[in-house]
């Protein structure tokens, strides 16, 4: 049975936590809706609050799932799950993970790139705007792939700056990829994918954006990057919610030193690397560099000990 984590969620009142719950007890995939149904019907003994699909359900899920991958084909936009061993690991590490994506572009450049999250408001000062835009350059001409979420402000200023600097970028949407929010922004988005960078959502083609959408993105943004970046923020912009995700995630946390109250919060944090010069930038840089190569030597060693054992 085909895109069965699709199927999955076009089941009503199916989301990500019932599916990994799902999957976890699925001794091998389902070759049909029977084999689904048994599935569910063995999850809900074990689990009383999962829902029981009827067999039409499963049968119109499957057949949704199918016209969502072929009509999202015809636009070249492709799709991967959570069973899929080329789904980023860095997405299946954090808490409330996708358990899909959509991409359109450079799928390579998810999980091959060092990846670094710049974020802002929306309403950013000239300052801001500025920095966003810099530090795209910067970080894009030094072959960082620069993340961020298309928005108006800081976002689109840090993915400009990433192509201008020929650098790789990508955009998390809080939509359907084929709905891209703001529209002003489709240039953009086209200019991202001719440029070798990608589009990512979790939502399927069709689906407009909402409010709660927009923090679900977050997390993906964080949990995708070795670091979130903040340019310029109030303490009640989106922005923070994504450093809240970082933190929890365990990345890197760095702002721009400017007259923001989200900015001079985060600026107390211990962990947090502050940029006010090009020194800081470098600092940033090594940082991130530095956790490239923990990682290296920690799979190297993993590596020794298995080949001693044996």
């Amino acid at each position: 049975m085909d895109n069965i984590v699709l199927t999955l969620l076009c089941i009503p009142s199916i989301g990500r936590k019932t599916v990994l719950s799902l999957i976890k007890d699925m001794e091998k995939l389902p070759l049909n809706e029977l084999d689904l149904l048994e599935i569910f019907i063995n999850s809900k003994l074990k689990n009383k609050r999962i829902y029981l699909p009827t067999l039409d359900e499963i049968k119109k899920a499957k057949e949704k799932s199918y016209n969502i991958i072929l009509n999202s084909n015809k636009t070249n936009i492709k799709y991967i799950d959570i069973l899929n061993e080329k789904f980023p690991n860095s997405l299946k590490q954090i808490d409330d993970k996708p358990v899909m994506l959509f991409y359109k572009g450079n799928y390579n450049c998810i999980e091959k790139t060092e990846k670094i999250n710049i974020i802002g408001s929306r309403n950013a000062s000239v300052d801001g705007l500025k920095m966003a835009y810099k530090l795209g350059y910067d970080f894009g001409k030094d072959k960082y792939c620069v993340v961020s979420g298309l928005a108006i402000g800081c976002d689109e200023q840090a993915h400009k700056g990433c192509l201008d600097g020929n650098g790789i970028t990508l955009a998390v949407l809080p939509s359907g990829i084929d709905k891209i929010y703001p529209y002003r922004n489709n240039y953009l988005a086209e200019n991202i994918i001719e440029n070798n960078g990608c589009l990512i959502s979790e939502y399927p083609i069709g689906k407009n954006v909402s409010k709660n959408q927009f923090i679900e993105r977050d997390r993906i943004q964080s949990g995708i990057s070795k670091c979130v970046l903040l340019c310029e923020s109030s303490l009640n912009s989106g922005s923070m919610h994504t450093i809240d995700f970082a933190k929890s995630q365990g990345k890197i946390i760095s702002c721009v030193d400017i007259s923001a109250d989200g900015n001079e919060k985060i600026k107390k944090d211990d962990r947090c690397v502050v940029i006010d010069n090009e020194k800081d930038i470098e600092e940033l840089k090594d940082k991130i560099n530095n956790l490239k190569r923990d990682k290296k030597d920690k799979i190297n060693n993993i590596e020794k000990q298995l080949k001693f054992m044996i």
